[in-house]
């Protein structure tokens, strides 16, 4: 028979090195799920996001549209002191700048004052007000904030100015 000599193993992994694997892998794993956690929670909010800022500049467009002033002032009844539209109009029918004052969409319209059933969570609130503008007199100059609100973001605000020259 032969000798019998020690014998040592030279391939495989020791416990030791399988237990310290596991905890290197474990500890970047979970690293790496925080990670993608935190970005699946939030990657709805950039496109809520975006769809308020294009809500916002649709309804800046359509105010920007309109007159500056009421184009049949003497059919109508004067405009009321804060600005707004006159008796008896809406949406559909606006026909300047100051009918837009004070305006609560509570569900997204569109120019016909049609709702937009796709838009439902979103809030819209324009505010028309004169302010003087670089030398133009503020019975010259309206300024034209528009805030759109959706429960998932911070609300977005953009701001305007429409002059009567």
């Amino acid at each position: 028979m032969f000798p019998s000599k020690p014998h040592f193993y030279t391939h495989g992994f020791t416990l030791i090195e399988i237990i310290v694997t596991i905890v290197v892998l474990a500890i970047a794993s979970t690293s790496l799920l925080s990670v993608f956690t935190s970005t699946v929670r939030t990657s709805a909010d950039h496109m809520i996001q975006q769809q308020a800022i294009s809500i916002a500049e649709a309804y800046m467009e359509e105010i920007m549209l309109k007159s500056f002033s009421d184009p049949r002032k003497d059919d109508v009844p004067p405009v009321n002191e804060t600005g707004g539209s006159e008796a008896g109009e809406t949406r559909f029918n606006f026909n300047d700048v100051q009918d837009y004052n004070d305006l609560l969409d509570t569900k997204v319209r569109d120019q016909n004052n049609n709702e937009i059933s796709s838009l439902e969570d979103y809030t819209v609130v324009v505010t028309v007000a004169e302010k003087a503008l670089n030398g133009i007199d503020k019975k010259n100059s309206l300024f034209i904030d528009i805030t759109v609100t959706h429960s998932a973001i911070s609300p977005i605000a953009i701001s305007g100015y429409r002059t009567n020259y």
